[in-house]
């Protein structure tokens, strides 16, 4: 990576191909998540290396879990359950003081084992503020911003001279506490955003699609898609 104050302070993930990756492989779709875990634990470190703050990583939209095969979703909460257990003992998760959200509808969704281990990572790191792993699972973007309506008008029904603007608008959704995205990366060949995936925050984001399946992206793409991002010049309308 060339020296460079033009780095990104938020990226966003959106993994898609793990089940395209398995059939290629003729394997069972879900090894495709579980190989794909392992792409995403390689990228950990590079965000150190590079001191970007943020990483958000879309781990599983609602329609997953409630329209894939009952095999499919219960290895993915096993997995699930597993990782964020992992995560949790983490020595470089503790080492370079990163802190775990997790963002989504997984608590009414979730059985109680899986939310343990889940609530386990989030609470063993809720002190840090050095680096943020952000988590969208069980997620829904227009979800989120139909449930930031409710908030908006909720809070609207008490105060009559509310100002409904950016910030308070900001303030009610689920990312309240997220700066925007400066680069979203998409994997998997298909160049769009799926369920507005952090629809407020990708905003004025910068686009990166990479024709590779997920569980294929490795370190060296997520640098060369930090590379692209440095060398785009920024005009926010101007």
């Amino acid at each position: 990576m060339n020296e460079t104050k033009n780095l990104p302070k938020h990226i966003a993930i959106i993994p898609d191909g793990n089940r395209r990756w398995a059939k290629r492989h003729k394997l069972k779709t879900w090894m495709g998540h579980k190989t794909g875990t392992a792409s995403l634990e390689k990228l950990g470190d590079i965000i150190v290396e590079l001191n970007i703050p943020h990483l958000s990583f879309w781990a599983s939209s609602e329609d997953n879990l409630k329209k894939r095969p009952a095999q499919e979703v219960e290895f993915l909460l096993n997995l699930f359950k597993e990782k964020f257990l992992k995560l949790s003992k983490s020595e470089k998760i503790h080492k370079n003081k990163m802190k775990i959200n997790i963002f989504g509808s997984w608590r009414e969704q979730f059985p109680e084992d899986v939310k343990q281990s889940l609530e386990r990572a989030i609470e063993s790191t809720k002190n840090y503020n050095d680096y943020f792993l952000n988590f969208f699972i069980a997620y829904s973007g227009t979800g989120e911003i139909l449930n930031t309506i409710k908030c908006i008008a909720k809070k609207a029904r008490g105060d009559l001279d509310l100002k409904i603007d950016k910030n308070l608008l900001k303030k009610c959704l689920l990312t309240s506490d997220l700066p925007p995205v400066d680069l979203l990366i998409r994997t998997g060949g298909e160049p769009h955003n799926s369920d507005g995936f952090m629809m407020w925050d990708t905003a004025n984001a910068q686009l990166h699609f990479s024709e590779k399946l997920w569980p294929d992206f490795d370190e060296q793409d997520f640098r060369n898609a930090i590379e692209d991002y440095a060398g785009r010049g920024r005009r926010f309308g101007k």
